[in-house]
């Protein structure tokens, strides 16, 4: 080989290593995201999930491929977010009331009278600075909180009309978790069921109502066997998220990772509309069947809402992050006058 043959050989292979390693040039990094959902694929959580998908995918060119699993596919939602804290799924979409003896602070979340509405929720969570401490708690168990998705409103619906609070005592009300106490308070017996027994135990009159959310007047067909909706909801609109292993969010590029903040974000809000959308389509159709909505006064839900704060206060004496979560909502709710 000629002198300059070698000079021209060595160019190449130095321009070679130049546009190897100039963004661009050099194919991306590929991830693959498997995210177990709790919730049936036709309902209405999965169907923000899947605009989260396309808009993850869309922001990270593609360089985080998606996979949505259903029910039991990858793991049980009893085993779901310790399956993701481990890594052996990278995502779950869940609500975190149910894993609070693992995740303490998860239970703020589902504290009884806390945002008024789904603005309310979005706003605190956003911009007042809740979605950050609730990243901090659910850090401490390697999991990254990514964004919160609104799942409707759960209220109280009967089978015996609410004109005041003291119409409440005496019956029977399956109320799950921090619903139980309040139930309580009101005089009721709070009862536990599966999701799978509440259809068939109001229509035997095993409990007079239940505390559920609206939209399943029509999705599980509780108008048959229902004949009140009582308002305002005790969760306005209740939370649940989608929660991904922190290895696995540390593995990203920060590029990606504010790629996909921003399509979380973006989702959080598109189910901030959605939420009130699914609420009235079930109660207008509910009502279309005999379904009767009936309305506390602000009088009894601002009595409610104060019977509702030893909970608050016991449910933040748990950890710090805890109180300080619970003390943020206070103030939140104090400037905007609701407390």
């Amino acid at each position: 080989m000629t002198r300059w043959g070698k000079v021209i050989c060595l160019l190449a292979v130095a321009m070679a290593f130049i546009v190897a390693a100039t963004p661009g040039f050099a194919e991306a990094k590929k991830y693959t995201l498997r995210i177990q959902c709790i919730y049936p694929e036709t309902s209405y959580v999965p169907q923000m999930i899947k605009q989260f998908v396309a808009k993850a995918e869309e922001y990270t060119k593609g360089q985080v491929e998606i996979k949505l699993f259903w029910p039991g596919q990858l793991v049980s939602a009893k085993k779901g977010f310790d399956s993701v804290s481990k890594g052996t799924v990278e995502g779950l979409v869940s609500a975190l009331i149910y894993y609070g003896g693992t995740l303490k602070e998860g239970k703020v979340e589902w504290l009884p009278f806390t945002w008024r509405d789904p603005k309310e929720a979005y706003d605190l969570y956003v911009n007042g600075g809740f979605l950050d401490l609730m990243r901090k708690a659910t850090q401490k168990q390697n999991v990254q909180y990514l964004f919160p998705v609104m799942a409707g409103t759960m209220g109280c619906m009967t089978n015996f009309p609410v004109n005041n609070l003291d119409d409440f005592k005496g019956k029977k009300m399956r109320a799950p978790g921090l619903d139980g106490p309040i139930v309580k308070l009101l005089g009721a017996s709070p009862v536990s069921l599966s999701a799978k027994e509440i259809y068939m135990s109001l229509q035997r009159g095993t409990v007079d109502g239940v505390v559920y959310p609206y939209y399943t007047l029509s999705t599980y067909k509780l108008y048959e066997v229902i004949k009140y909706a009582i308002l305002p909801g005790f969760h306005t609109p209740a939370m649940t998220g989608l929660y991904l292993n922190l290895d696995f969010w540390k593995s990203l590029t920060p590029e990606l990772q504010v790629a996909l903040n921003k399509a979380g974000i973006e989702t959080f809000y598109a189910s901030s509309l959605k939420s009130p959308e699914w609420d009235q389509s079930a109660l207008k159709a509910a009502e279309g069947k005999g379904v009767k909505v009936m309305e506390l006064s602000q009088a009894d839900v601002a009595k409610v809402r104060k019977m509702c704060m030893p909970l608050w206060d016991k449910v933040g004496g748990a950890t710090p992050l805890s109180k300080e979560l619970v003390d943020l909502m206070k103030s939140y709710l104090q400037k905007k006058g609701a407390l």
